[in-house]
């Protein structure tokens, strides 16, 4: 499996299926793509012109962001599983409806501080604002991942932000690795 940051919240995972998760992204995705995940309705997790571009077959989301953002696609809700990808609860500030995905152990929450259980977790990606290091560790401790990656913020100017939070979390003995926009995991 391969999975790359391509800038705010937006991941592309590639294995058995290929995924990209919230699709507003600063570095162009690779490829055709089985799924587009999208976690909620914010302007910063999904670009309709941007989704455009890319080649898919099938799109996944809320149904307010399907309405708000007139997609065709499947609308889905905490506790479904489409072909191994799970739909979990989420919790994104101001949002009018959120969901995580998890997939072959890669955990999404959009842009949560709180996060949906899931087993055997690789890898998080997590928003890191400030203000909410402390929830987020508390929720690392308790997922315990093999890994976390901070994701959501400007690698020009807040890089701060992901700074913070991994040493916030590795002082509770959680790794976690800053990754470049573009920069490919292999798992």
């Amino acid at each position: 499996m391969e999975i790359r940051w391509l800038g705010n919240s937006c991941v592309e995972i590639r294995s058995d299926k290929n995924i990209i998760v919230d699709p507003n992204y600063v570095v162009e995705p690779e490829g055709k793509f089985d799924y587009v995940l999208i976690t909620h309705e914010h302007k910063d997790h999904i670009d309709r012109e941007k989704l455009m571009k890319l080649s898919y077959e099938n799109l996944l989301a809320p149904s307010y962001t399907m309405k708000e953002y007139d997609l065709e696609g499947k609308e889905v809700k905490p506790g479904m599983e489409v072909e191994g990808i799970k739909v979990l609860e989420s919790w994104c500030r101001n949002a009018k409806e959120s969901v995580s995905y998890y997939y072959q152990g890669i955990l999404h929450a959009g842009d949560s501080s709180k996060f949906p259980s899931a087993e055997n977790i690789k890898v998080v990606f997590t928003a890191c604002f400030p203000e909410l290091y402390e929830e987020y560790a508390a929720e690392m401790q308790r997922l315990n991942p093999e890994l976390v990656v901070p994701i959501h913020y400007d690698p020009m100017e807040k890089i701060k932000n992901a700074e913070g939070l991994k040493e916030k979390l590795e002082e509770k003995g959680i790794k976690c690795k800053i990754v470049s926009v573009g920069e490919r995991l292999s798992l």
